[in-house]
């Protein structure tokens, strides 16, 4: 079955701004000085639910608005394929249900297959979803090769999904994102994977 992921980090920010701070200087553009007073009028506000009105009304705010973000780890692993068939993915991990919806979602991993013959490995992602009063999850959208194939020896990988990846852009509070790991069958085939590590960018003001 799947291994539980671990949470390491809640929000991810940028340094407060003082109002001392925000005095001109000849060096100074007016339009940095601008997103400096939108950043600490936002800070004054006492809720994120103040935020998030603020933002709503400025979009110059809703551009530097800082995200906030869940940072996941996958475990490590090493995974023998089945002797038959090619397509051969099982559940990696699953991570918690999202608090909000998605602004961006990058992904980073060191992995490898066998180190001879085909190469099959793939990291596949799903964006779930359960219906109200239906017990079953449904797949919302899918990526069925994240990093491209394992190389044969250690290679470190990166993958970011924007806003327009359906990943992203139909994700919503509730869901989950699903796992699967493929190491390929036919025999020989192997898939080893090390600090999988995902971080989730919320969308700004979304959480209440």
């Amino acid at each position: 079955g799947a291994e539980p992921p671990a949470i390491e980090a809640g929000k991810l920010h940028t340094p407060a701004v003082a109002m001392q701070d925000l005095a001109l200087d000849d060096s100074r553009h007016l339009l940095d000085l601008a997103e400096l007073c939108l950043n600490r009028i936002s800070e004054l506000c006492d809720t994120r639910r103040d935020q998030a009105h603020f933002a709503s009304a400025c979009r110059a705010l809703r551009e530097t608005t800082p995200r906030q973000a869940l940072v996941i780890s996958g475990p490590d692993f090493t995974l023998r394929g089945p002797h038959g068939g090619h397509w051969a993915p099982e559940a990696y991990f699953q991570t918690p249900a999202l608090p909000a919806a998605l602004a961006g979602l990058k992904m980073s991993l060191a992995w490898k297959d066998q180190g001879w013959g085909n190469r099959k490995g793939t990291i596949v992602v799903r964006l779930m979803r359960r219906p109200p009063r239906d017990e079953v999850e449904a797949v919302v959208a899918e990526d069925t090769s994240l990093f491209g194939v394992a190389p044969h020896a250690w290679e470190d990988g990166l993958v970011e999904l924007d806003a327009a990846h359906p990943i992203v852009s139909q994700a919503e509070a509730g869901d989950t994102l699903s796992f699967l790991r493929n190491a390929g069958g036919g025999g020989g085939h192997s898939l080893s994977v090390k600090s999988f590590r995902v971080e989730l960018a919320l969308r700004p003001g979304a959480i209440g």
